[in-house]
């Protein structure tokens, strides 16, 4: 049978190489006869009854190794991603940026006023969610079930969900920021400069804009880049946004979709002013994931069907120091 640590490995890996081979069979070949092993080697309605959780765990092992990935790909630039034992609550820590005052000491005293450093940590709380699916039992007993497939849509469901999550959390957060940690209104370049330079003063840190494609290319637009080099126009033209502005960074947000919706998750029509280096989401995936059969007395086909379920939490660090500008 195959170890837990090689599913884990062969499921990462063929999420993102779906040409991947494993012990000389196709990675989704392998992945079946991991869960045909489990059954006993037989695919009929007592072998699924008898070991079906045998399964699940498979599932569960795959998706958990999945995930966090896929989160760390999208979010990583913005994101401080943790995945802990159940149970645990890991500390975000916020320095204290209050500068520190040189005084004057009086001769022969050494009386100055002393400041305490003091850093700030708090956790963020988690909850459960779940993602249901099913596959006919005609599949299942034909072996035809791409359970590679199902495993990729459990990881996928999750991942927009922390996704749109995560663009709800900064839309909030941008009405709570500082009006001089913000710019309103139509944003205009100069204004993104002077943002900038205020929160890299305040975090003493070089800092970076950070947003989708579709916010970063406003931006070009307004640097008015038809009237620059031809290099700035190719940049432009294959990336749709431009790599430095200004001698701002421009580092983009891959952008997704809601869960079941063709609405945007992240909006388009702000940027983040971020220090390099700063993570201002806390994500926390705590625990193993739990895949069970959902409630089906009253179901009368024969449909297989399961449900994962993750503890997870997301919040924006609002300590920490940042802007945003909204670019209409």
């Amino acid at each position: 049978m195959v170890e837990k640590k090689d599913l884990q490995k062969l499921a990462r890996d063929l999420y993102f190489n779906r040409n991947l081979e494993f012990d000389e069979v196709s990675g989704q070949d392998a992945l079946r006869n991991a869960i045909t092993d489990y059954l006993g080697g037989k695919y009929d309605v007592y072998s699924w009854q008898k070991h079906k959780y045998d399964v699940f765990e498979i599932l569960s092992t795959a998706i958990d190794a999945v995930m966090p990935t896929l989160l760390t790909t999208q979010f990583d630039g913005i994101a401080d991603i943790r995945t802990v034992a159940f149970g645990d609550k890991p500390l975000f820590e916020v320095q204290d940026l209050r500068a520190i005052r040189v005084g004057r000491v009086a001769a022969g005293a050494n009386d100055m006023r002393r400041q305490t450093i003091t850093n700030k940590s708090f956790t963020i709380e988690t909850e459960w969610f779940g993602a249901a699916v099913y596959a006919e039992f005609d599949q299942f007993m034909a072996g035809d079930i791409d359970w590679n497939a199902l495993v990729d849509r459990v990881a996928d469901a999750f991942v927009q969900h922390i996704q749109a999550t995560i663009g709800d959390a900064l839309t909030k957060s941008y009405t709570m920021l500082d009006a001089k940690d913000k710019v309103e209104g139509s944003a205009n370049l100069d204004k993104l400069l002077e943002l900038a330079q205020r929160i890299k003063t305040k975090s003493n840190h070089e800092v970076a804009l950070y947003g989708t494609k579709a916010a970063l290319s406003k931006i070009a637009d307004m640097a008015n880049v038809q009237l620059y080099s031809g290099s700035m126009k190719d940049e432009l033209n294959t990336n749709g946004f431009l790599g430095v502005v200004r001698g701002l960074k421009l580092i983009e947000i891959p952008q997704a979709f809601k869960v079941n919706s063709d609405e945007f998750a992240l909006d388009d029509t702000k940027v983040l002013v971020l220090p390099e280096g700063e993570k201002i989401i806390g994500v926390v995936v705590e625990g193993d994931s739990r895949t069970i059969e959902p409630e089906n007395t009253s179901r009368n086909d024969l449909q297989m069907g399961f449900e994962t379920q993750e503890k997870l939490g997301v919040s924006v660090l609002q300590l920490k120091v940042y802007g945003m500008a909204s670019l209409v």
